[in-house]
């Protein structure tokens, strides 16, 4: 096959006319072609093909980059929609209207952000609210022992007494009240320093069995003046638990006292045992007023009360179970609580049997 151009130039300028095409055919015979088909054929038609074919080339890309463009801005409207809301819900949260949510409208990256965001708003909308409620308590309970010592140094003080009776009575008033206010700053101090993460723990290896028998001989005291017995029920061969030896002594009083004070007879038991291969188990149980069922799930709460009128009656923070629980927990410890109305409450509390590192 061979091709061939016919040309010639006019003014410079180079024109093609023909586009030839030279076929041989038959057998080749002593190097001499037997016959060959030649077909000339006008090439503007070609040309004119090629024109359209480069037209319609231009216009399909300049239609595909106008659609592109049409598709783009599409898609960054969509996109860009929700995290402008996203953009104005925070600065709402963060000017204090925790009330705000954004919509959720898909679930891809963008709607995690916008969960995110709604749950940090709800965490914050509850943070708020136990803030206030808290103020609000702690404000109650920094009131009455102040009005309480107000009330009788002044009594003191300008002699509104008629007997030394009368006086010491007054004297003894103002002491209590005092240590109960002391004793309430601490324990705020305490939690205070929990929930932070700012506690730090002696973490050593410890016999449970000894720190329980010495929080014993403390509340017998106490136990012995309510006319109150504390039983101890002390599996004598348990391991040794890695924990620190003064929270947990705190533990086990907070407990122990909230027992004596809510019981008005009967006794108090305290066990201990090996739950499994992995777990040691302490129980408090006593043989108090006991906790509405309703109520259970709020007694680890600050300065929850199970009826109001207990905090005068019984005395106590508010706090006591709060940190107890904080105290368990941070020395991987679970803690469960059982009761019924006027038969007692029981606190079971399980702490962890690790190996000691080399063994």
């Amino acid at each position: 096959m061979k091709w061939n151009r016919i040309v010639f130039k006019l003014g410079g300028t180079i024109i093609l006319l023909f586009l030839v095409v030279l076929l041989p055919v038959g057998f080749v015979i002593d190097q001499i072609f037997s016959g060959l088909v030649k077909v000339l054929a006008s090439t503007e038609g070609i040309k004119q093909s090629v024109q359209d074919i480069r037209d319609l080339l231009v216009l399909a890309g300049i239609g595909a980059f106008f659609l592109a463009l049409g598709l783009t801005f599409v898609i960054s409207r969509k996109l860009s929609n929700p995290l402008i809301q996203m953009e104005e819900a925070t600065r709402k949260i963060a000017k204090g209207n925790l009330e705000t949510r954004v919509q959720v409208i898909s679930g891809d990256e963008i709607g995690s952000l916008a969960h995110a965001i709604n749950d940090l708003a709800l965490d914050l909308q509850r943070y708020r609210d136990t803030r206030s409620e808290f103020l609000a308590n702690i404000s109650h309970e920094l009131r009455t022992p102040m009005t309480y010592l107000e009330g009788y140094a002044k009594v003191v003080k300008e002699g509104l007494y008629e007997t030394e009776e009368e006086r010491n009575r007054y004297l003894d008033i103002i002491h209590q009240e005092t240590f109960r206010l002391s004793h309430l700053i601490h324990d705020l101090f305490e939690l205070s320093k929990m929930e932070e993460g700012k506690i730090g723990l002696n973490m050593e290896w410890i016999d449970l069995v000894e720190v329980i028998e010495n929080v014993t001989l403390k509340a017998e005291l106490k136990a012995r003046e309510k006319g109150l017995e504390i039983k101890a029920g002390l599996q004598r061969d348990l391991p040794m638990v890695y924990a620190d030896g003064l929270r947990m002594e705190q533990i086990i009083l907070n407990l122990m006292d909230n027992a004596i004070r809510y019981t008005e007879k009967g006794s108090i038991t305290v066990q201990t045992k090996r739950a499994n291969a992995n777990e040691i188990t302490i129980v408090i149980e006593d043989t108090g007023i006991g906790i509405p069922k309703h109520e259970l799930s709020k007694i680890y709460e600050r300065f929850h009360r199970v009826e109001k009128s207990r905090s005068r009656e019984y005395g106590g923070t508010g706090l006591g179970l709060a940190i107890v629980k904080r105290l368990v927990e941070l020395q991987n410890g679970t803690i469960e609580v059982s009761s019924e109305v006027h038969r007692g409450t029981r606190f079971t509390m399980t702490f962890p049997i690790k190996a000691k590192e080399g063994g």
